[in-house]
């Protein structure tokens, strides 16, 4: 049997439906297992299993996402969106 394809973070960010600079975070923030093949970050079918498990996914990448366009409150009667702050490019040397 062949075990599933590791996700990429652009790929798990699609499934998640956030960024993959979201994707990358939590993995450096140690909430998302991954390992590495050469720089790439790669994350394992088991460990997208267990995070899903845990919590539930929209609210994971509400917190992090630019803009999640509502709140999700009990009474689903106030919106908030939220602003991200302008990342700075770096410039090369």
């Amino acid at each position: 049997m062949n075990p599933a394809r590791p996700f990429t973070p652009d790929a798990l960010a699609d499934r998640w439906q956030c960024s993959s600079e979201t994707i990358r975070q939590m993995c450096h923030r140690g909430e998302l297992s991954f390992f590495r093949t050469g720089r790439m970050i790669r994350i394992t079918a088991k460990a997208v299993e267990e995070h899903e498990c845990q919590k539930s996914v929209s609210d994971d990448c509400a917190v992090d996402s630019a803009s999640t366009g509502q709140d999700r409150t009990a009474s689903g009667s106030v919106a908030v969106l939220r602003h991200a702050p302008e990342r700075k490019r770096r410039q090369r040397p």
